[in-house]
């Protein structure tokens, strides 16, 4: 088993510019030579101190299970990381890193995405059309839920929220435990009558409207999914 105690947490950068915890479902740790990323499935208040939402014990095992499913599944594309190694018994995913997420590029003054990466806002659209050409949703889509790797490639963490269409409706209440406030009105306007959250209109208003106004403050995602599923 590797010993990740000497491993370096990884926070997120909000627009504030302030740190934060990534997630509520894991814990992640990054290697001194920052090229591998542990993605602890654990309840860590040394990470999220001020974190007053506690995720359910079998709700964290059942996304981390999900993470691990669709990081093999989806391995053929190249926005997925390179799994490593999985250690089933403490829930630990170890996978490919690469320094920081694109937050730390989009929120700290003086840098700029456009230069850094050139070629992001295509390597986007190239994912979008991937996701639908191998029939799933990925609603994990915050500037921190990707980075670039040494190459210059897109690659996206937090596979634990990709849906395939063949699950499009999953019932409320099994996930009710990771439904934070500020993204609580996603879920009531994609959530049936019957208690039954429709993830195609989930993902709509969360590229359409969400992204655009409460992480990357643009319209890139709404652009893009004009043009990927104006046919849908």
């Amino acid at each position: 088993m590797t010993d990740i105690s000497n491993w370096d947490y990884y926070h997120k950068l909000n627009p504030s510019g302030a740190i934060h915890s990534s997630n509520l479902l894991y814990t992640p740790r990054v290697n001194p030579e920052q090229t591998i990323m542990c993605a602890h499935y654990c309840i860590d208040f040394t990470y999220r101190p001020d974190e007053p939402t506690v995720v359910p014990e079998e709700l964290v095992d059942w996304f981390f299970h999900r993470d691990v499913k669709f990081l093999n599944q989806l391995s053929h594309l190249k926005t997925t990381p390179i799994l490593y190694d999985v250690d089933i018994a403490n829930r630990k995913i170890f996978m490919e890193w690469n320094k920081e997420t694109l937050s730390q590029v989009l929120f700290t003054p003086g840098r700029d995405l456009d230069t850094e990466v050139p070629d992001w806002k295509q390597q986007i659209k190239e994912f979008f059309i991937s996701t639908k050409e191998n029939n799933f949703w990925k609603l994990s889509l915050y500037p921190n839920c990707f980075f670039i790797n040494k190459d210059k490639q897109l690659k996206t963490i937090d596979n634990y929220a990709v849906v395939p269409y063949s699950e499009r409706f999953i019932k409320r209440e099994l996930i009710e435990g990771v439904i934070g406030k500020d993204g609580a009105y996603r879920f009531d306007y994609s959530t049936d009558k019957n208690g039954f959250i429709d993830f195609k209109k989930f993902f709509e208003i969360t590229i359409t409207k969400h992204l655009q106004e409460r992480s990357w403050g643009n319209t890139v995602f709404a652009d893009i999914f004009k043009e990927v599923y104006n046919n849908d």
